[in-house]
């Protein structure tokens, strides 16, 4: 022995010295191998149980046990990233061999360790109709795994769930229908494996059909062997087949395998030798399910526990209830006969073996730097949102309630059971459309339950959240009768959207559903879902998931496919940007800030109809401690005459109420004989029809301090002189005029054509004139402090002066607006004119409108849009990289709405860069605005979306 040991030093040494991986000669396992007693041996086979949230007493016996027993791994449990990285490379140094570490993750890390990364349950991936996120996941989870120095991850779970009762299983089972679990599993699996991680299917033969929980007592399965073959079996032969390395056995006792008295799957000879061996041709590492359960320790003692399940067949051990009694019992039975010495030999090497494969004597110490953040990054946030994004299954959508549209004739509620307070879901509706928030307790008071009913029952739609409910079905899923009673008396006075943001089975509980046009299933409860399931509601995102099991009428396999209709809001990632690459806007925005060109601003972005970007900075004023924030209305000034009067324009263009080439005169009968009269509307809305830029009207009120009314400021207007030709020259004049236009043909005024043909179909809230007689100052963002014509800092009330005169209407400016409702006009435009479900304007009107109209003349205005330089200037309206199909408008206040078709690409930058005074010009100097725009197009180029 010492000789062979001697030789296998040498041969090390040797190896060493020519630069080779020393731990690849089979010579230097052979001596460790022959280095270990029989006790010693025994001990490899054994995996215990470890938690790294405990005080330094536990962390000393932990340690004690592992000096003690030379055990062969650890399976962790509850506590934190750090800790189990800290604690695993203290517990490495006890042992001569390297300890195999696990863990059960079978949606990630999370599922055992706060602060990390928790991904979707099983049963909502069930739902996918996309498989490849779920190998995605797996592979994730795998690096995960990984950064903590963990080998093996007890997952997937490839039950076929087919028993709505079944208390252990459920969720954690990706489905009732066993090819789709098959699949599912293999996904999962390949991803784990493919990437360095050992996978161990479970439960074997098969848990999904039990209604006892196995941790409490042994479950008895009556089924017969053709049964298991076309159900239970199924998921098991296709990831042996496809390579799977670990295989974990129920606790179980199954007659039509083994008709031993009491027998758990675990301890059964026929069951694992038999079955999974044999039959199945399995020839991984079989692990046992806890043996410390009580579907195994019910009826045996340890010690006799882990003879048996060595003698059924068994590679590991996990977590024996007493590890010297485990070992000793082991090593009795070999000494008497009973376990043969080979069994310890083979099974020893086999993870002797597999430790070296997995290289654990030449792995360095985990690095306890960063844990947290690679265990929590944007690309798992990204993942976890398409994982719900995709599951999320519409199961019922009788009237077509999903996704909404019409919305200017709705009125709308949401109730949230049980919350008392506006939550995610709740909130991202509100972004959407009007949306009314109430809340009923969890156990309701019939009186004020009966007066919610008579309140709800004026809406047109009411939307209904099942929330925080619970995830097994001996709990009814969090449901009480009271509730299912108020339930079902409200959802039969109304149309009713229902959404279950927990476990699909709780259809099968709910009475009212039949009484409920359109049903949502979220499978969880979390942020994402609660915001996906809103954006579904409204068509941010279509509907692709497909229930996974049957519960009550609703059959597995049953949703209904809706397309996207309106914007979402996603994280970068999702869009293959990086969010640290998204600095560069922010620094541009906050150098504009710290160079005192605005006090505070908003940027919002959206490709391809998902806002990816959208964050607000500085503070409404400088003096202001409060910061700005994404709700916040500003003034557009001119942003004005593309989102108020030219939208007006155009539908009243394609209703063949107003020509372009028209002349004023054919529509106001007040320009009669004057030289306003025969300016056609192509020329005002492309600034080339000789109007003066402007009139300081406010003049005449401070030379008089009288009011001037509004038939003088028109007077003023068409008396105003006009210069020949078709030189261009930006003018807010025409505007003026084209309001009056807008409201001779349209037979409205001009407010209420708008939000009645446009804003208030498309949920706009916040877009309109005169803000402060709708919303409280907090969400204004103040402009000028003006000191020559009202005297007052402006907040809440138009900047521009002639506007302020008519009462803060008028269609060269006036208009406000929060940053996601302009942009929601700007994404309709390019859109070619539909957005939610409804044609606002046809794709050939938007055409027309923002082309170039007079390249001849050099003007490169479209029909009151703005658009790039015919030849490209740096201090021109728009970026270098805007594509020449693109349009907007600026404003003076510090706005700026651009759309860029051939990019589907919309960008906002809102800011009151005018405060405290309109003389203050960095904005423009600086170039801030064109700055950011050019910086989107060099992420987009670095970054392209697929």
């Amino acid at each position: 022995m010492k000789k062979f040991i001697l030789l296998c030093f040498t041969l090390f040494i040797i190896t060493y010295a020519n630069g080779s991986h020393p731990l690849s000669d089979s010579c230097f396992l052979d001596s460790v191998f022959r280095s270990l007693g029989l006790e010693q041996k025994i001990a490899q086979l054994i995996m215990i149980r470890a938690y790294s949230n405990r005080d330094s007493v536990y962390e000393d016996s932990l340690t004690q046990v592992i000096q003690t027993n030379q055990v062969g791994g650890v399976c962790f449990f509850k506590g934190t990233p750090y800790n189990q990285a800290r604690l695993t490379n203290d517990l490495q140094k006890e042992v001569k061999i390297p300890l195999l570490v696990s863990i059960d993750a079978e949606w990630g890390l999370g599922m055992r360790l706060d602060s990390a990364f928790s991904y979707p349950r099983q049963m909502a991936m069930g739902a996918l109709q996309d498989d490849s996120l779920i190998y995605a996941m797996g592979t994730q989870v795998a690096q995960a795994c990984r950064r903590l120095g963990i080998q093996i991850n007890f997952a997937p779970v490839v039950d076929v769930n087919n028993n709505p009762n079944n208390p252990v299983i459920n969720f954690r089972s990706f489905g009732e229908n066993p090819k789709k679990v098959a699949v599912k599993g293999s996904m999962y699996m390949k991803g784990l494996q493919d990437h360095g991680i050992i996978s161990t299917a479970k439960h074997f033969p098969g848990h999904g059909d039990t209604e006892t929980d196995s941790h409490n007592s042994l479950p008895v399965m009556e089924h017969t062997m053709a049964r298991m073959d076309s159900i239970e079996l199924i998921p098991f032969r296709t990831l042996i087949n496809e390579g799977v390395q670990g295989i974990m056995v129920a606790h179980l006792y199954i007659p039509v395998l083994d008709t031993s008295k009491n027998i758990p799957s675990t301890l059964s000879e026929p069951v694992i030798s038999g079955l999974l061996r044999t039959k199945l041709g399995f020839s991984g590492f079989v692990f046992t399910d806890a043996l410390d359960m009580k579907g195994v320790t019910k009826y045996f003692k340890p010690g006799e526990i882990e003879v048996k399940a060595l003698q059924a067949g068994n590679d590991i051990l996990l977590l024996p209830q007493n590890v010297p009694k485990a070992i000793q019992g082991i090593k009795q039975a070999v000494d008497s006969g009973i376990l043969s010495m080979e069994v310890i030999d083979q099974k020893c090497w086999k993870v002797l073996k597999l430790k070296q494969t997995l290289n654990l004597w030449n792995s360095p110490p985990i690095n306890l730097n960063g844990i947290a953040a690679d265990l929590n990054s944007p690309r798992d946030a990204m993942l976890t949102e398409q994982i719900f994004q995709n599951s999320i299954t519409l199961v019922k959508n009788d009237l077509q309630l999903i996704p909404m549209t019409s919305l200017e004739r709705r009125k709308i509620a949401s109730l949230a059971i049980p919350d008392t307070a506006v939550n995610v879901f709740q909130s991202t509706l509100a972004r959407y459309a009007k949306v009314d928030p109430f809340f009923l307790r969890k156990i309701p008071e019939k009186p004020f339950a009966d007066s919610l009913i008579k309140v709800l029952a004026d809406y047109d739609i009411l939307l209904i959240s099942l929330q925080r409910m619970g995830g097994a079905p001996r709990d009814s899923f969090g449901l009480n009768r009271k509730t299912l009673r108020f339930l079902d008396t409200l959802t039969c006075q109304g149309r009713n959207i229902l959404t279950i943001f927990g476990n699909p089975y709780a259809l099968g509980m709910i009475p009212s559903v039949k009484n409920t046009e359109s049903i949502l299933v979220t499978y969880q409860d979390n942020i994402y879902t609660q915001k996906l399931a809103a954006e579904m509601v409204f068509g941010g995102i279509a509907s692709r998931g497909m229930l996974p099991v049957t519960s009550g009428s609703f059959k597995a396999g049953t949703g209904d496919k809706t397309d996207k209709s309106r914007m979402a809001f996603v994280i970068p990632e999702s869009m293959g940007i990086p969010s640290d690459a998204l600095q560069t806007i922010d620094s541009i925005a906050l150098s504009g800030i710290e160079k005192r060109a605005y006090p505070g601003c908003e940027v919002l972005i959206a490709k391809d109809g998902k806002i990816f970007y959208e964050k607000s900075f500085g503070t409404p004023r400088y003096e202001d401690t409060a910061k700005v924030t994404n709700d916040q209305i500003y003034d557009l000034a001119s942003v004005t005459k593309i989102a108020a009067t030219t939208l007006a324009v155009m539908k009243l263009f394609e209703e063949g109420k107003i020509q372009l080439d028209d002349s004023l005169g054919n529509y106001l009968p007040m320009l009669k004989g004057s030289n306003k009269a025969g300016l056609r509307i192509r020329d005002i809305m492309t600034h080339q029809a000789g109007l003066q830029a402007w009139i300081p009207f406010y003049e005449k009120t401070l030379k008089t301090q009288h009011s001037f009314p509004a038939d003088s400021i028109y007077r003023d207007i068409i008396n105003s002189p006009v210069r020949p030709g078709h030189e261009y020259k930006y003018s807010d004049l025409g505007f003026y005029l084209l309001r009056l236009v807008v409201e001779k043909t349209s037979g409205k005024n001009f407010q209420d054509f708008l939000q009645s043909t446009f804003y208030q179909p498309l949920g706009l809230q916040t877009m309109g004139f005169n803000p402060r007689q709708l919303f409280p100052l907090s969400r204004i963002i103040p402009t000028e402090y003006d000191t020559l014509f009202r005297k007052k800092l402006i907040w809440g009330e138009v900047h521009d002066p002639g506007a302020a005169m008519l009462d803060g209407i008028s269609g060269h400016a006036g208009l406000f607006s929060d940053a996601y409702d302009l942009a929601v006009i700007m994404q309709m435009l390019i859109q070619d004119g539909s957005y939610g479900g409804k044609e606002y304007l046809k794709p050939e009107t938007i055409h027309e409108f923002t082309r170039i109209q007079f390249p001849q003349h050099g003007n490169r205005r479209g029909l009151g849009f703005d658009k790039p330089m015919i030849h490209f200037i740096p201090d021109g309206p728009v970026c270098e990289s805007a594509s020449a199909a693109s349009f907007g408008h600026s404003g003076f206040t510090g706005t700026y709405a651009w759309a860029d078709p051939e990019n589907k690409l919309v960008y906002i930058f809102l800011s009151n860069r005018v405060y405290p005074n309109a003389a203050n010009q960095k904005l423009s100097s600086l170039n801030i605005r064109t700055n950011i725009h050019q910086a989107i197009y060099d992420l987009l180029r670095k970054y392209p979306v697929k």
